[in-house]
């Protein structure tokens, strides 16, 4: 197998597993750039990157700039072979683009041309798909929109969060990664062009998209509470405070039990989870967090909160 002569650009845990897999597959790791390090938590203390955190652990050759354009000349100027690109976060301007022999490759999270964007591990699931998967593609200036390189599906599990879904379309993406600059470098790859016609979009997260509207059916807000768990969480209110929902979860395809957002009593004495009517059928919460409290289980908050059937979530 050829060793190329490479240029990482990522920033999120997310993508430190295809930084270790080029580095595993032998390939000579010229740099790596990510994001700068931003204050984190309560503190605002700096909270060092994934990425940047592995690439110093490897002793490799790190920028961080605020913007990719103000060291495009220095990146060109170590004459890689190529760039491979995991969720950076920046835009790659046309003159870096088009300063590597082999391209820019980069990993989305998505079977492209489905769920071009921002956040397409997380609307996979909102939207209640299936299968998802991971693309490998020749970046250009379009959003998502370069020649599909490899691509390699796997299934939805009906419990899976974005969180267990992300982990494994990182190790997923890793080795599919792997396998496209082993097939491009030897010549064995022809991109096809995305049919833009079959294309949907998965847009950035903003936490109003996790309010809950407890008048759509319980299948929906199942896919909804799971598609953000954990970030940004689907949210409703208890006497007018947030109150964060998270996974497992559970739904009952039934006719309405009672106003949508009341608590109903727990079908079979189960009391694991907190059940609430919708606006067909009933969902079944696992965990919760109210506001300045931690994640806990749904049961425990209810016996807490002394909480039960008739309440109403949702004002």
């Amino acid at each position: 197998m050829k060793r190329l002569k490479l240029i990482f650009m990522g920033t999120p845990a997310i993508a430190v597993p295809a930084l270790l897999a080029l580095k595993d597959a032998g390939h000579r790791l010229a740099a790596v750039v990510t994001q700068p390090d931003r204050p984190a938590g309560r503190g605002r203390q700096l909270l060092r990157c994934p990425v940047a955190e592995t690439a110093q652990g490897l002793g490799l050759k790190l920028w961080q700039p605020e913007r990719i354009s103000s060291i495009t000349q220095e990146l060109r100027s170590l004459e890689a072979d190529a760039a491979c690109v995991m969720a950076f976060g920046q835009l790659i301007p046309k003159s870096l683009l088009e300063a590597f022999p082999l391209g820019c490759v980069n990993l989305h999270t998505s079977l492209l041309p489905e769920l071009r964007g921002a956040a397409p591990i997380n609307w996979a699931i909102i939207q209640g798909n299936k299968r998802t998967g991971v693309t490998s593609m020749l970046m250009d200036q379009g959003l998502d929109t370069g020649a599909i390189l490899l691509q390699q599906a796997t299934e939805i599990g009906p419990q899976e969060t974005a969180g267990g879904l992300a982990e494994r379309l990182a190790s997923l993406g890793a080795a599919l990664l792997a396998r496209t600059m082993e097939e491009l470098a030897a010549g064995k790859l022809a991109p096809r062009p995305q049919d833009d016609d079959r294309a949907t979009y998965a847009h950035r997260l903003q936490k109003s998209d996790g309010l809950v509207d407890w008048s759509r059916p319980a299948a929906q807000l199942d896919w909804l509470v799971r598609g953000l768990d954990p970030w940004p969480s689907a949210f409703t209110n208890m006497a007018g405070q947030p109150l964060r929902l998270f996974a497992p979860t559970a739904f009952m395809d039934i006719a309405p039990p009672a106003e949508p957002g009341s608590l109903i009593s727990p079908p079979d004495g189960n009391e694991d989870f907190m059940w609430v009517a919708c606006g067909r059928g009933a969902l079944g919460l696992g965990e919760v967090q109210a506001a300045g409290k931690r994640r806990m289980a749904a049961g425990d908050f209810l016996r807490g909160a002394r909480l039960g059937p008739g309440d109403r979530l949702g004002r």
